[in-house]
């Protein structure tokens, strides 16, 4: 049986999020409500909470067509924890000229983030006074060339 994300709808008649495609990864999130926070950075209101199964999590991320409008999502990732049950909202920074305020507002309707359901592994954290050594060892940004 698959697992069941519970999602609470705000907006009557809103869509309930979806793939774009059967097989898609993520669910399309709609902008249902943007309101400026500070000059270029807008918190876009998707209208859901949910409530994944146990184990899971959710993590909010920008569809890839953002990149077609001058808008970023300012925190990258978005952790949604699984006993979070307020409005999933996401942060957008705008990188246009000008405010970005009417950008901003043309983005109400439209899909412009995806969630996606994560199994939730639980870990025992240990410190220890040394890691086991690799091949790569150390090598950070652009280690192994361009």
């Amino acid at each position: 049986m698959l697992p069941s994300l519970r999602v609470q709808r705000h907006y009557p008649d809103m869509p309930l999020p979806s793939r774009g495609h059967p097989g898609d990864a993520g669910l399309d999130l709609t902008a249902m409500a943007v309101a400026p926070v500070r000059p270029g950075l807008f918190s876009v209101d998707t209208g859901i909470s949910v409530q994944p199964p146990p184990g899971y999590y959710c993590e909010v991320v920008p569809r890839s067509s953002i990149v077609k409008t001058d808008f970023v999502q300012a925190n990258s990732v978005g952790i949604i924890d699984p006993g979070y049950r307020g409005k999933i909202m996401v942060l957008l920074r705008y990188l246009g000229p000008g405010t970005g305020e009417a950008e901003a507002r043309g983005l109400v309707g439209q899909r412009m983030a995806q969630l996606l359901l994560r199994r939730l592994d639980a870990v025992r954290v240990e410190a220890v006074e040394e890691l086991e050594a690799t091949a790569r060892g150390a090598g950070g940004f652009g280690s192994t060339g361009i």
